[in-house]
């Protein structure tokens, strides 16, 4: 039996878009399953009858604040990280050998460069300053070595070109990869932590001040009138607080 098409649609979709990032995919499969397992956390502090409904008072609302702070802060850690893996590659900082001998094999009908370290001189200053590496590869009718060409002519280039493409594009998703790894680790067992028991050590003593005013109010409401009574005599001093501790 076949799968129903928006299976299909998304099975494609989710290869469209992942299968030359895997880092993007890790970074996104990262954040859901902070959000799915904080929300089962919280799922059980709401349904847990063990907990005392003062405490769940205070609790779910700090739970909620550390579910906050760990998506949060673990998917900007790891997406800040791999942006700027990526952005290194894409402008030719983050490059192997492997991609620098590609690059290098690219000839132009007026360009070409002997040693590969010298693949920069195929592009304009223009065109590397404004244009990702990868998008330079992928259009190459637009760039200025092969400007005036037809395509028939352009034919004879293009096999370097796919070549170099899709050398870089898996030296990107690799290095990508790495980055998305690596910020996790650092998301998970440091930053994100010591940024969670920041905010929950503030947030915490924002309860408990919270409820020490509470009780105080009702510990006013409850006394303000003295546990026994004055005699009718000294009704004046009837609504004094008994805390007052006033000695007649």
């Amino acid at each position: 039996m076949p799968a129903p098409k928006f299976v299909n649609n998304f099975i494609q979709y989710m290869f469209d878009k992942y299968s030359k990032d895997g880092g993007q995919l890790l970074v996104h499969l990262g954040a859901l399953g902070w959000v799915f397992s904080s929300a089962a956390q919280l799922v059980v502090v709401a349904t847990d009858k063990k907990i005392d409904k003062k405490k769940k008072k205070f609790l779910f609302p700090q739970e909620c604040a550390d579910a906050a702070v760990n998506v949060a802060m673990y998917y900007t850690i790891c997406d800040l990280i791999k942006s700027g893996s990526d952005k290194l590659v894409e402008k030719g900082k983050l490059l192997t050998d492997d991609v620098v001998n590609a690059l290098g094999k690219i000839k132009g009908p007026k360009v070409s460069v002997d040693n590969p370290l010298d693949w920069k001189k195929l592009f304009t200053p223009d065109e590397l300053k404004n244009n990702k590496l990868t998008k330079l590869l992928e259009e190459p009718q637009k760039l200025n070595m092969f400007k005036g060409l037809k395509q028939t002519e352009m034919e004879k280039f293009l096999p370097a070109v796919n070549e170099a493409l899709e050398v870089l594009e898996t030296h990107k998703n690799n290095t990508g990869t790495i980055a998305a790894i690596a910020a996790s680790v650092l998301a998970c067992n440091l930053v994100t932590p010591y940024v969670r028991n920041q905010i929950a050590s503030r947030y915490q003593k924002h309860l408990l001040n919270k409820e020490a005013t509470e009780i105080r109010k009702d510990q006013i409401k409850e006394n303000i009138t003295m546990r026994n009574p004055l005699p009718t005599s000294f009704k004046a001093f009837n609504n004094y607080n008994s805390f007052g501790n006033i000695k007649i």
